[in-house]
């Protein structure tokens, strides 16, 4: 039996992220009556138990993959659709939530912060236009002509004008209405599609290509894709990073020695404020263990494991993707 994740996690992080949305949208249909917002608590889990008792499952803390499928009617996740989860987690602001101008991504939106001044904003926005004509422009009201004006802003340029609508300390925090705009928007099922869909082309090909690189020739488990993806979105790694991880002698290590030893080097190429913050990230995926941003995360309460799994798919689109584009 494939487990997707486990609700019995008193005293650590409790399940959160797309597949908890995705779970608690799909419970809702049923009539739970959810707040959906990507985390899973007391309420989503007596939900979950409710549904269980009514279409003859034991009633667990655990959701199985044969679950899943009975309440979606879909297939299987992909291994994509299972390590996004606490990538997203430790990232912090699920599909609604924006930051302001605190850095040099000006505006910060969406499950793996897609920014203003990258572009990514622009072709987000510009993909939900296409899945849902009309959709911005309902959402932002009076402030719609300012959203698309600043759209193809980059660099500094995006930072200055995301300042205008910026408070907080650092400007980490967007005045209203932005944030309810952006919070609502996310809230929509084609923004979660178009976001979960961005993440996938952008980040998870890369993790992908990390794990081919650096531990050829080995079985894999959703661990060690895991770790590689949340490189991907935290760090990436550039050509002086590869010279070391190529230089680490893997021989006679087994796959979470590999990724221990890999964590090291990553976090030790990590600016020094962030370095710290870096080898937590990393060596909770090394270990399958550890504690981020002050709360305790054990991988197997998100069915990540070091069980052997298929070599990943880069090319497959998310089940989670297709589910919020038909919600």
């Amino acid at each position: 039996m494939t487990i997707y994740f486990s609700t019995a996690t008193q005293g650590r992080a409790m399940i959160s992220g797309p597949l908890a949305d995705a779970v608690q949208t799909l419970l809702n249909r049923k009539g739970a009556g959810l707040v959906v917002d990507g985390r899973f608590g007391p309420a989503s889990a007596r939900a979950m138990n409710d549904w269980q008792t009514g279409s003859g499952f034991p009633v667990s803390a655990t959701f199985l993959e044969d679950e899943w499928q009975s309440l979606s009617t879909l297939g299987p996740l992909t291994a994509f659709d299972r390590v996004l989860n606490p990538t997203v987690a430790f990232e912090g602001t699920y599909f609604t939530g924006a930051v302001g101008a605190f850095d040099s991504g000006g505006l910060t939106w969406g499950i793996l912060g897609f920014t203003l001044s990258s572009g990514a904003l622009q072709q987000l926005f510009s993909d939900i236009e296409i899945r849902a004509p009309g959709l911005i422009a309902g959402i932002f009201g009076a402030e719609y002509d300012q959203m698309m004006q600043a759209l193809p802003l980059r660099g500094q340029a995006a930072v200055d004008w995301a300042k205008t609508i910026s408070t907080g300390a650092n400007n980490t925090r967007l005045i209203d209405p932005w944030a309810g705009h952006f919070s609502a928007l996310g809230n929509q099922g084609a923004a979660k599609s178009v976001q979960m869909d961005h993440a996938f082309a952008t980040w998870f090909g890369r993790a992908v290509g990390y794990l081919s690189r650096y531990m050829p020739g080995r079985q894999v488990s959703l661990l060690d894709i895991a770790f590689w993806f949340d490189v991907a979105v935290q760090t990436g790694v550039s050509s002086a990073v590869s010279a070391d991880l190529l230089a680490v002698d893997t021989a006679g290590l087994d796959n979470a020695a590999c990724r221990a030893a890999f964590a090291q080097v990553i976090a030790n190429h990590a600016a020094a404020q962030w370095r710290n913050d870096v080898l937590s990230r990393k060596m909770t995926f090394a270990t399958g263990r550890g504690t981020v941003h002050g709360a305790v995360y054990d991988l197997a309460d998100w069915g990540i494991t070091d069980e052997v799994v298929p070599t990943p798919d880069a090319e497959t689109r998310p089940v989670l993707s297709v589910m919020f584009a038909a919600s």
